[in-house]
């Protein structure tokens, strides 16, 4: 029977951290980006950290981009990599203006940093000209296909309708330019929301987006649900189920239709659950769950708190990972340990 096995653990940083996102480099080392400062509430800049032994252990490496004080803006990055070695630091950069009205109270910036050096230092930011106004919720590192293309994922946070869209702007020209834009996730005018959208891209081409999913009306969260694309990202399936009551779900590609995901369990007992899952158009089958992290707490899906204050008794989340080899998973995620926010790193084996 499939199976997965929790080989070891231990931490990334606890700088008041969150957000890890991984990518390898060429000679096998790993670089882990994460927010420092406010922990889950991201209200500093973004850093990153090293490993030499597959994630084993870590040094700090240095800082992607400070938090700037005047005025004050904060700023929390994805990182992805490219077919050259390039690493790209995608996200927003926030800033609260007390004196405007409504979603003008927020300013967000959709940002890009680049490093050529295996992120020992970074370019100064490029802000992505979105062709729709913010605020956003951006979750995903930017998403580099095999045919070149540059894939920048956000959803809207418009006041009251959080992630009633999503969409992927695109660049053919390594982010020089972005003239075009796919909707991946709408809402069809029942409230929906799709929130911390997740993409990954498996075969050439093939394009698989996962949300945590909620009815933006009622303030209330529904199941999970995912889409695929087949020509890189333009079009998508219409949603499909996943029948699975969770928050942020992350899949990892493990070949043909098998995906290793990632997700936050925050009703009942919470923890970080383990999945292994065959996806095809609109069939979805777990094959083994598990348990990755518990979150020694319980939450109750009532309508008596809502989803927005939910979220703030929250201690762990944003799980990710990545593919060692092909039985081993790096994963990472937030977690709020004796009173310090901080990342934690799962390695895993996939007995499948």
């Amino acid at each position: 029977m499939p199976n997965i096995e929790i080989l070891e653990s231990g931490l990334v940083d606890r700088g008041d951290a969150a957000f890890p996102t991984l990518v390898q480099l060429d000679d096998g080392d790993i670089v882990c980006g994460f927010s420092r400062g406010g922990g889950a509430h991201a209200n500093g800049g973004t850093h990153c950290a090293r490993s030499s032994d597959g994630g084993r252990t870590w040094a700090y490496q240095g800082v992607i981009l400070d938090r700037s004080e005047d005025p004050v803006k904060t700023n929390h990055l994805r990182l992805s990599r490219t077919a050259d070695g390039t690493i790209l630091a995608y996200g927003q950069r926030d800033q609260l203006i007390p004196e405007a009205v409504g979603d003008r109270r927020h300013a967000c910036e959709p940002l890009l940093c680049r490093s050529t050096d295996d992120g020992r230092s970074w370019s100064a930011p490029e802000v992505i000209p979105f062709q729709v106004p913010g605020p956003y919720e951006i979750s995903n590192p930017i998403v580099v296909t095999a045919a070149g293309r540059w894939l920048a994922p956000a959803a809207t946070l418009y006041e009251g309708r959080y992630g009633e869209l999503v969409v992927v702007h695109e660049s053919l020209d390594e982010g020089a330019t972005w003239p075009n834009m796919h909707t991946v996730f709408k809402d069809q005018g029942t409230g929906t929301g799709y929130l911390e959208q997740k993409l990954i891209e498996t075969e050439p081409g093939q394009v698989m987006a996962l949300a945590w999913t909620q009815d933006f009306v009622n303030d209330t969260d529904l199941k999970n649900e995912y889409s695929f694309s087949k020509d890189g990202g333009h079009t998508w399936d219409s949603p499909y189920p996943t029948g699975i009551q969770g928050q942020t779900m992350t899949p990892i590609w493990l070949g043909g239709d098998r995906y290793l995901v990632l997700y936050n369990k925050r009703f009942g007992d919470q923890s970080i659950q383990m999945c292994l899952v065959r996806a095809s158009g609109s069939s979805w089958t777990i094959e083994f769950e598990g348990m990755l992290f518990d979150g020694h707490g319980k939450l109750e899906l009532t309508d008596e708190v809502s989803s927005q204050e939910q979220i703030g008794l929250i201690k762990f989340g944003y799980p990710m990972g990545m593919r060692l080899d092909d039985q081993t998973m790096l994963t990472v995620h937030w977690c709020e340990e004796d009173g310090v926010c901080g990342i934690r790193w799962t390695r895993l084996q996939v007995n499948w």
